[in-house]
């Protein structure tokens, strides 16, 4: 089985294609499906959470209110550092357990910190989708509702260009002159290829 592990920035629409890749019969692992999973109501690392960010990150109902969170963990590197230690390795053991179940010729783990959490080394290959920056602040004020100066603050915190070029098997860019389609089927012919 190829596991493809794929990343990038928010915003440069890394997402997007892992979607695409599992409408075309690649089974997905996405890591953020299961973050949102092991901070659900209840959960030791929501409580966690709300001890080292404090109750201000939840809703009355105590389920986490992820603006608020977001608000407050991608303020600052030392915040998204905090945030981290507390969900990563509740995250990573459910990840684990997702690509060792996964059945089929290939899985994409969709992973946002695949190289900064060391989740790289149980993929055979990877590739970052990314965008410039002008055209990731573009989506990522349209996706999130949120403000520039609130989303230049997410992209602070984040890697730049250069660390996924140096880091990544294949860089892909998304700046909108090619369409998350076109990029995907690109992925599903280089799959094919290492299959063979």
């Amino acid at each position: 089985m190829i596991k493809l592990g794929l990343t990038g920035p928010t915003g440069a629409g890394k997402s997007t294609v892992a979607r695409l890749l599992e409408q075309n019969g690649i089974p997905l692992v996405d890591a953020d499906a299961i973050a949102r999973t092991v901070t659900e109501k209840g959960s030791p690392v929501l409580s966690a959470l709300a001890d080292t960010f404090g109750k201000d990150i939840l809703f009355p109902d105590g389920s986490l209110d992820r603006r608020a969170l977001a608000a407050v963990a991608f303020s600052s590197k030392e915040n998204t550092e905090k945030l981290n230690a507390v969900s990563h390795p509740a995250i990573l053991a459910r990840i684990r357990r997702a690509l060792a179940d996964a059945t089929g010729d290939a899985v994409v783990l969709d992973a946002p910190l695949l190289f900064e959490t060391g989740l790289d080394a149980l993929c055979d290959h990877t590739v970052a989708i990314v965008a410039d920056e002008a055209v990731r602040l573009a989506r990522i004020t349209a996706r999130d509702g949120i403000s520039e100066e609130a989303a230049k603050k997410r992209m602070a915190v984040q890697p730049d260009t250069a660390f996924y070029a140096a880091h990544a098997d294949i860089l892909l860019y998304n700046n909108g002159d090619r369409s998350p389609a076109m990029l995907a089927s690109d992925l599903l012919a280089q799959i094919g290829r290492w299959r063979t």
